[in-house]
């Protein structure tokens, strides 16, 4: 049998059938010294990091229990935020749990409140912070830099936090979270941004706040009255300005863009949820499922040694998601609005997957057969078509080396034309 005991963080929080279940027990650990006498596990763990130590505890508690019929686990606070507590009870899902006080209890009551364990923070990509949030299991300055630094990244250096610690509090700035002189069952509270307009960063859950504001009967009157059709142009705009910024390697711009490519995602996600054509949870359902089932190298058995190896696993889960079973019918769904030579390139590449024989000597072949019949108003495009088959057939991006070599030849006009050399007689 194994009992896992809460034990508070001070003198006094266990409680009666705590206290009698330490006393009936042939083995009492815990992690840390507390004021029961325990045998203290982890003087023989080699590991790294935190998950690995769960790991060893919950072992070492399991192997007590065999040895010896019954073992106690004394946990600090509750019982239920102690993080090797959800170890031990995933391989011993019948350990019982004698609550204890909680370690975050000297926090005044707030109502709706977001919690996280302290080793789960980094995890935690988005976090609403409108809501407080109490973050605990901080046992220690490792832990608190690592919970500071993922923190900061949403709340800012800066935001203010009461820090709790055996029975006492203090008020402090983010960044001091790791400065503290002791970690005894430590929690962190971060109270609710109650000024919206007065908030040092914001987060995702904010701009979908906005756009649901902007969108509102009482809303902006030009956001309430766009739709799809209307703003389509604004993602085409949008998208190729954030690819001139990363051709241009301009971070800040990119940083910029990107945030404009991602407004209009969730400008359509808002239009579709007011006319009830879908949500934006039905998006982003759509979009991980997406991502789940065509990395079947990683969710699923199959290895990928490179990266060919990942998108051959990738156009096959997709091919079978979307039952193709003919080349015509991919073909189809390549877009009609593509650009000419992307949309040529994509054709080519499926055409020479479906078995079609035409490598980069057939295709230069082929080109020079065009050149040598004459070039004329005719056989240019069937020229460009070549030409864009015969840069995909060699790795090359014919979108993107054309472009490439149009700034070449607009800079090396606009010098000339500087230097006054265009016009001139001679000029070449």
């Amino acid at each position: 049998m194994i009992t896992i005991v809460g034990v508070g963080i001070e003198k006094g929080d266990i409680t009666e059938r705590g206290k009698k279940a330490i006393r009936a027990a042939a083995r009492v650990l815990s992690r840390v010294r507390i004021p029961v006498k325990t045998e203290i596990i982890g003087k023989g763990f080699t590991g790294s990091d935190y998950e690995s130590l769960d790991e060893f505890i919950a072992s070492e508690v399991i192997k007590a229990e065999r040895e010896s019929g019954d073992a106690v686990y004394c946990a600090l606070g509750d019982g239920f935020t102690d993080t090797a507590v959800a170890a031990i009870v995933k391989k011993h899902p019948d350990a019982a749990i004698i609550p204890g006080v909680a370690e975050y209890r000297g926090r005044k009551p707030h109502g709706e409140i977001a919690t996280v364990a302290a080793c789960d923070v980094k995890s935690v990509r988005y976090f609403d912070t409108r809501l407080p949030l109490m973050v605990y299991g901080i046992d220690d300055a490792l832990i608190a830099g690592e919970v500071k630094l993922a923190l900061a990244d949403v709340y800012g250096d800066e935001q203010k936090a009461v820090f709790s610690s055996g029975g006492e509090q203090a008020e402090i700035a983010l960044y001091e979270l790791d400065r503290m002189k002791a970690y005894k069952g430590a929690a962190l509270f971060i109270p609710g941004e109650a000024d919206f307009m007065k908030k040092s960063r914001y987060g995702f859950t904010d701009l979908m706040a906005v756009m649901a504001r902007l969108t509102a009967d009482d809303g902006c009157p030009w956001d309430k009255a766009q739709t799809h059709e209307s703003i389509r142009i604004n993602m085409i705009e949008e998208a190729y300005e954030a690819a001139d910024a990363i051709d241009s390697g301009d971070v800040d711009n990119l940083r910029e863009e990107i945030g404009d490519v991602l407004l209009q995602a969730v400008f359509h996600c808002d239009i579709a949820e007011r006319t009830g054509e879908f949500s934006f949870s039905d998006v982003v359902n759509e979009l991980v499922t997406k991502l789940v089932t065509r990395h079947t190298h990683i969710f699923g058995e199959n290895k990928a040694a490179d990266p060919d190896a990942a998108l051959a696993f990738w156009e096959k889960a997709k091919a079978k998601e979307k039952h193709y079973d003919s080349l015509t019918e991919q073909l189809n769904r390549i877009p009609d609005l593509f650009p000419a030579l992307l949309r040529a390139q994509k054709a080519y590449k499926k055409a020479v997957k479906a078995g079609l024989k035409s490598g980069a000597d057939e295709v230069a072949a082929k080109l020079t057969e065009l050149l040598n019949s004459g070039v004329n108003k005719e056989n240019a495009g069937e020229l460009l078509l070549y030409a864009d088959f015969l840069a995909t057939a060699v790795g090359a991006d014919g979108e993107a080396e054309l472009n490439r070599r149009a700034k070449d030849f607009m800079d090396e006009m606009k010098r000339r034309d500087k230097n006054g050399e265009i016009g001139k007689d001679g000029d070449k």
